[in-house]
């Protein structure tokens, strides 16, 4: 669902990422772990045109959405066919990006109502199934002032659901959060993936890592240095910068 071909990204002279190759198959959780500052974001961002790689290609189900060479030249792209595809994900970042002058409800409406072109009912249905998933009907009608960090998390997903994703990205969605909250957040992901969601996850939490994921992607420096089972990356890391890392935080 996700295949990334020998991507680079630089931020006027500072190379961010450097050569990544991925794929990601449908209903797989991948979590991706590394340093501050290895581009972790960066690579989530470039799936879906938040920013734009400076060479290499991106393809969402079998679709090209970003090719670049290495002078720089972009292939010509529709604009609404690129829209269209990167409606397929979902982003849920480390900070909520709530309205603060909607209610609950219609935060998680307002995307289908603008992209989704669903009439008020059915968006209001919608809401309702969602806010049901993430465990927060009781606060529809509240502001996001008014609710936790764990709360307006579980809001912002269900906000990204509304879109009916097919691949939810997920930057650190816990980073932002208080540590008793953390696990309210991490168990709507847990029911995502149990239900079959392809789910790209930058994160912190090891736990979730190991309990959840697939593969894990062990990136530092803009690079992908490892790729493997979360049994083989966390009990027998085959890179010396891996065994490093997971040293200082396990």
């Amino acid at each position: 669902m996700i295949r990334i071909e020998n991507v680079y990204k630089s931020f006027d002279n500072l190379e961010v990422l450097k050569n990544i190759n991925l794929t990601v198959e449908k209903g797989e959780v991948v979590c991706i772990i590394g340093p501050s500052g290895s581009g972790k974001s960066t690579l989530l961002r470039s799936l879906n045109h938040l920013e734009r790689i400076t060479s290499g290609r991106v393809y969402i189900n079998d679709e090209l959405v970003d090719e670049r060479n290495g002078n720089g030249d972009a292939h010509k792209f529709s604009p609404k066919r690129v829209s269209e595809i990167c409606s397929e994900l979902g982003m849920v970042f480390q900070r909520f990006n709530l309205f603060p002058h909607m209610t609950v409800m219609e935060n998680v409406m307002l995307a289908s109502r603008k992209v989704k072109k669903l009439s008020k009912d059915e968006a209001a249905e919608n809401a309702l199934e969602l806010l049901e998933k993430v465990g927060l009907t009781d606060k529809k009608d509240q502001y996001p002032a008014k609710l936790s960090g764990g709360q307006q998390q579980r809001v912002a997903i269900a906000r990204a659901l509304a879109m009916k994703p097919q691949i939810m990205l997920f930057d650190e969605p816990t980073s932002a959060l208080d540590p008793e909250l953390v696990y309210e957040v991490l168990d709507v992901m847990k029911s995502l993936a149990d239900e079959g969601m392809t789910m790209l996850v930058v994160t912190h939490e090891m736990g979730f890592a190991k309990e959840v994921a697939d593969r894990v992607v062990f990136m530092d420096n803009g690079e992908i240095v490892e790729i493997n089972s979360p049994e083989n990356i966390f009990s027998n890391p085959s890179h010396e910068r891996t065994r490093e890392f997971l040293s200082r935080i396990l």
